[in-house]
């Protein structure tokens, strides 16, 4: 891996990490509807005005269905899905919760081409998994959602369904939108995933809100859901997007190994929560395995000859 792309990966990873602050700040207010809906419609319009003055073209037409599959997998499902467990979890056992992307990344190109990963890629990954492992344990300053086993289970359930989505849309925009620009596939992603979000949204209006009414959400909800965004998913998701088309699926969807590290580190400077031994040793173990599980490629490049 390039210089330049390990620094963005890194980049990307502190950006991600901030976005469940910012879903922890959001979704008790709005509701998980209106805070998916926020996040892809801020970015939808972003993205839009920015292929505007770019002069790139809007994709052609028989793009549109693989596009929507990309927003349903890459936007919708996981946007709800996230929002929904922000209701309960807290910021940084979501963040290292989302780290096992790159886990079922692995699975499911594994499926897809039909050829195992390298002994290299698997030992990154397995070592990205016990940094993971290491971050969960107690004195992290992320206790574990309080309630019975039930609700303590279902919201994890649901980061689990987001993270098999994300790597299910990695490699279906590899395999069927590799030729669009990274701005084009986002833009158009967005302003579908905003097509099926914004009405339900309207509809339910701020769910945690007593009154109902948009005009009582406080202006650090309004801060968080523009930040998330335009930061979080209208700069981000351009900026993945290029990942995937120059390094692969499986070495870009490595940046969830550091997020847990960045949801940490934003917990501790703006949370005032404590950063531990453990918080470091699992943060050494996790960059090891990210460099070594993004070092090589995930598959052969006779895989790569399929997208």
């Amino acid at each position: 891996m390039k210089p330049r792309d390990l620094l963005t990966l890194i980049a990307l990873a502190a950006v991600w990490g901030a976005s469940f602050l910012f879903l922890r700040v959001a979704a008790p207010v709005v509701g998980p509807v209106a805070v998916a809906a926020a996040r892809v419609g801020l970015a939808a319009l972003l993205l839009g005005l920015a292929l505007l003055v770019m002069r790139q073209s809007w994709p052609a037409r028989h793009n549109w269905p693989d596009l929507m599959v990309s927003a349903l997998l890459s936007c919708v499902v996981p946007a709800l899905c996230l929002g929904q467990a922000a209701l309960s979890l807290p910021a940084g056992l979501m963040s290292i919760l989302n780290a096992t992307t790159p886990l079922w990344g692995v699975l499911v190109g594994w499926a897809w081409s039909r050829q195992a990963p390298s002994r290299a890629v698997v030992g990154g990954m397995l070592a990205g998994l016990i940094g993971v492992g290491i971050l969960t344990g107690p004195g992290i300053g992320s206790p574990a959602p309080s309630g019975s086993a039930s609700a303590r289970f279902a919201p994890v359930v649901l980061i689990l369904v987001a993270t098999l989505s994300y790597a299910i849309s990695v490699h279906h925009a590899r395999r069927r939108l590799q030729h669009l620009s990274p701005l084009v596939l986002c833009a158009g992603t967005m302003v579908l995933a905003s097509a099926c979000l914004i009405g339900p949204a309207l509809f339910v209006g701020p769910a945690g809100l007593p009154s109902g009414l948009w005009s009582d959400v406080p202006m650090a909800a309004w801060g968080a859901m523009f930040a998330l965004g335009a930061v979080c998913t209208a700069l981000a998701y351009t900026v993945f997007f290029q990942l995937i088309q120059r390094l692969g699926p499986t070495p870009a969807l490595t940046v969830t190994f550091l997020i847990p590290v960045f949801g940490m580190l934003w917990g501790a400077l703006f949370l005032h929560e404590a950063i531990t031994p453990l918080m470091l040793l699992g943060t050494a173990i996790i960059a090891w395995g990210t460099w070594q599980s993004a070092r090589v490629p995930a598959i052969t490049s006779a895989a790569h000859q399929v997208t």
